[in-house]
């Protein structure tokens, strides 16, 4: 007997654990470590406020570029939490090469294996969220967030929007050392989710698909959600350059901190 569709969807991994084994990944989005991360880092710092001796929390880490920036810098008290052990491997590895001190822990972000108030500082960076099926589990990530931060202790998001440079980027490529990646990416405005279906060719011949489909939120849209959170908002941004937020901004920067 052919078992049940509905049971047969239900019984699949969610595309947010398989889109993250192998280096795929690291293949698409290597290039930004570097110049890009202490661009990101210098606004962090500055507009979080910082201190030497500050937990701070990297959620959705991936291969932890900003972890590691921020440990570089002597902000030993951050960590990079990510839900792929692929991606925490390889972080690992290329730091422990690199003669590096690296902290990171394998964790869901619904459900943190911390203390409530056990961080000063949480990020939820590169467009990290909004990767579940209901806005209501979007909002439980969120108040997770709040939950493991100190009262006072400080958010920070970057979110796309829902920008025609975001949605309309059609197909496009992206090659490293190791691979070629074509990434084929489409805009459902019924449900508001980026889609992209990723193919990555690897130089030994081998090739990996994926796909993944996140929900974009307008920034009205993720301010209210913060407030739903218990979230206070400090300030919000267009870009890592600290542009005005405008109706016409492809991004959206916003800092925010638990009363």
């Amino acid at each position: 007997m052919t078992e049940p569709a509905t049971t047969r969807a239900a019984d699949r991994e969610p595309w947010w654990i398989a889109n993250y084994r192998g280096t795929g990944y690291v293949e698409r989005y290597g290039s930004h470590d570097g110049a890009t991360t202490r661009r990101d880092v210098d606004f962090l710092i500055d507009h979080l406020a910082l201190r030497g001796d500050d937990t701070i929390l990297d959620l959705c880490c991936a291969f932890a570029r900003h972890t590691r920036e921020l440990t570089r810098r002597g902000y030993t008290g951050t960590t990079g939490v990510d839900l792929s052990p692929d991606l925490l491997g390889h972080a690992a590895t290329t730091a422990a090469a690199a003669g590096e001190p690296l902290s990171l822990l394998h964790a869901d972000i619904r459900d943190l294996p911390l203390d409530d108030g056990h961080a000063d500082a949480v990020l939820l960076l590169f467009n990290s969220f909004g990767f579940l099926d209901t806005t209501d589990e979007d909002l439980g990530v969120l108040r997770e967030a709040r939950r493991v931060l100190r009262p006072g202790g400080r958010l920070a998001m970057d979110h796309f929007t829902p920008h025609p440079n975001t949605t309309g980027m059609g197909t496009r490529t992206v090659r490293s050392a190791n691979a070629e990646t074509t990434q084929h990416i489409t805009w459902d405005p019924a449900t508001r989710r980026l889609n992209r279906h990723t193919i990555t060719a690897y130089r030994d011949g081998t090739t990996s698909t994926s796909h993944s489909s996140v929900r974009l939120y307008t920034p009205a849209e993720l301010t209210e959600l913060l407030h739903a959170a218990g979230f206070v908002i400090d300030e919000q941004f267009g870009g890592y350059d600290a542009s005005p937020l405008t109706a016409d901004s492809s991004r959206h920067l916003v800092t925010a901190h638990r009363p």
